[in-house]
């Protein structure tokens, strides 16, 4: 009897060894791969992601800021454009709680002495165009250079949609004041 007892405690201390080996087996693969996993995301986020940053930094900057081409029949883009005056504007600004105003000066550059005589005979609708998208600006869209650069591409697709062929290159501002009143 007492062979018996002992042939019956041998198994059951093998099994307890083998449940207690499975669970360190399993135990120890998911620590290797909870390791594996933290070691590619740390490699991701501190390496890959580094040298991504500073492209997609450049391309939201640029996606923000970058010029509309103008069209690409016009081939005397290279050579330097014609500067065309177009005025000073004192507008008032869309502020609905305090009275502003901005003054600015501004000059255009067209591709061609064409695309100049258009500017002279569309200067009417220009100078509109310019107004009603200057009065429409709140001071905060307008204060930063930033908000300037984008008023700035505003204008210039503004004016190559009004111009029956485009051929505006660029708008320059050559005074800008805003001041409240």
């Amino acid at each position: 009897m007492a062979e018996e007892q002992k042939e019956q405690q041998i198994p059951e201390e093998e099994q307890g060894g083998g449940k207690k080996r499975l669970i360190l087996l399993l135990l120890l693969l998911l620590i290797l791969l909870l390791g594996a996993g933290g070691g590619g995301a740390a490699y991701y986020f501190l390496v890959l992601k580094k040298s991504k940053t500073p492209n997609q930094a450049n391309a939201t900057k640029n996606a923000t800021i970058e010029k509309p081409k103008t069209p690409p029949e016009l081939k005397e883009l290279n050579k330097p454009g014609i500067f065309v005056k177009v005025g000073d504007f004192v507008v008032n600004l869309a502020d609905p709680d305090v009275q502003r105003f901005a003054k600015v000066s501004i000059t255009i550059e067209v591709v061609n002495e064409k695309v100049q005589n258009e500017v002279n005979q569309y200067m009417p609708a220009i100078k509109d165009a310019i107004v009603d998208l200057i009065s429409s600006k709140y001071y905060k869209d307008i204060k930063t250079p930033e908000g300037r650069e984008k008023l700035k591409i505003e204008l210039l697709k503004r004016l190559n949609a009004l111009l029956p062929n485009g051929g505006v290159k660029a708008v320059y501002f050559t005074s800008f004041v805003v001041q409240t009143m």
